[in-house]
């Protein structure tokens, strides 16, 4: 039975056992579906003597003597990019090391890559997941929640060492490591916030400057209203109506029956904001965007296209999704800087690149010969030329300087 850990004096008796443990797994339950901003409600650690539940949200419960301890610990970890960006955001959580054994999978070629799936191929576990879409951050939680939460980490040292014998096997545990170190980088690297972009919405790259400004002023709208009623983002107001709304109250269009049924109070914070944008003067009303990149070269697109052939022929070869050697963009970051490339060794290796002079350099495409365009030609008339060489000696040019009328051809002729 597993039990809700809410008191400083177990966080302590939890580290000393983490202190002494050879590994730990690790998971996280959040409330993203429930509240907004999403936290950590459960933090889930399996050791080889204890599994524990840490009330994330217990007051006054300090857990920097847990996280000192855990950043010396090597993590194993199941689809780890969300927890970690997760534990980064609220605590400032860095791991020194991670195994995440849902990139093990993908890199053996793994159909299906959930965690309740590879429990049942690999060990012939069946993992129930109908708690995964539960409020985790309700109090109290019922044991049945808990029971269901701990099995998240309980497995995962198990499945680890199953996982890391296939990789040693296929001589891709090296691969692992490079990319769960990529991993932990990309997920605890602070992000600069983009206060000219963060508000732009898919569908918003033709709007005129009155339709942005009315879509900047419902999206800071809708995240203000967000925090203070503490509800997801898509409560408030899902991203396709506010581009509408934006785009009809721009053109001076009706667009009230698209509000949804809001308390008097949001309705009437809902309606100042739009007022308010409408009343702009012109010059503080938000530009269209440059482009952020000038378009590829000619050489550039062969480079990018180059890049997709290889990496597509090497992921056949290797019998992996292509997109685990690189995505598309991770190509196009490669052309446009190819001594900043975000790919890990050796998906460099498998595309081909070299490493000269301290520095990765990218597989020549192919020369291009541009093909000599064929001179069309007109098509062979025989019957024309014959004709014209009957007639010529036979008749003369009139003096007007027109062509004689063609002979009529009885064939031709209307059948009475």
């Amino acid at each position: 039975m597993s039990k809700l850990i809410d008191q400083q004096k177990q966080i302590q008796e939890l580290v000393g056992d983490i202190k002494s443990a050879s590994w730990v797994s690790v998971d996280t339950e959040a409330n993203s579906m429930y509240a907004y901003p999403e936290r950590v409600c459960l933090l889930q650690l399996s050791t080889e003597e204890r599994d524990a539940i840490v009330d994330t949200l217990a007051k006054g419960l300090d857990l920097k003597s847990l996280f000192a301890v855990l950043r010396k610990k090597p993590l194993i970890m199941h689809g780890a990019d969300y927890d970690l960006r997760l534990l980064y955001k609220g605590y400032k959580f860095r791991p020194l090391e991670v195994f995440d054994t849902m990139l093990a999978a993908k890199l053996l070629g793994e159909p299906s890559c959930g965690l309740a799936q590879l429990c049942e191929a690999y060990m012939g576990v069946h993992l129930v997941k109908k708690h995964q879409k539960a409020d985790w951050g309700k109090r109290p939680l019922p044991q049945e929640l808990l029971s269901y939460a701990i099995k998240d980490s309980f497995y995962l040292h198990e499945l680890k060492r199953r996982l890391e014998k296939r990789l040693i096997e296929e001589g891709k545990l090296e691969w692992h490591r490079q990319n769960c170190e990529r991993l932990i980088k990309d997920c605890t690297t602070p992000v600069k916030v983009d206060t000219a972009r963060e508000w732009r919405l898919g569908g918003s790259e033709n709007f005129s400057r009155r339709e942005l400004g009315l879509l900047r002023a419902l999206w800071y709208w809708r995240e203000a209203e967000a925090i203070r009623s503490n509800r997801p983002l898509f409560f408030i107001m899902r991203p396709d109506t506010m581009t509408t709304i934006a785009r009809l109250a721009g053109s001076g269009k009706d667009f009230k029956k698209l509000v949804p049924r809001y308390s008097p109070e949001r309705k009437s914070t809902f309606f100042k904001a739009v007022e308010e944008a409408l009343q702009l003067p012109v010059r503080k009303l938000p530009l269209q965007l440059r482009r952020e990149y000038s378009r590829f070269s000619p050489y550039q697109q062969r480079q990018l296209e180059h890049l997709i052939q290889l990496r597509d022929q090497k992921a056949r070869e290797l019998d992996m999704e292509p997109t685990l050697i690189a995505s598309r963009a991770d190509l196009v970051g490669c052309v446009r800087e190819s001594d900043k490339c975000h790919l890990t060794e050796w998906q460099k290796e498998a595309l081909g690149f070299s490493y000269e002079e301290e520095k990765w350099v990218l597989p020549t495409p192919p020369v291009f010969v541009r093909q000599k365009r064929q001179r069309r030609r007109r098509p062979y008339r025989q019957a024309s030329r014959a004709h014209g060489q009957n007639n010529s000696g036979n008749h003369a040019a009139p003096a007007s300087g027109k062509s004689p009328a063609p002979a009529p051809n009885p064939e031709s002729a209307p059948v009475k």
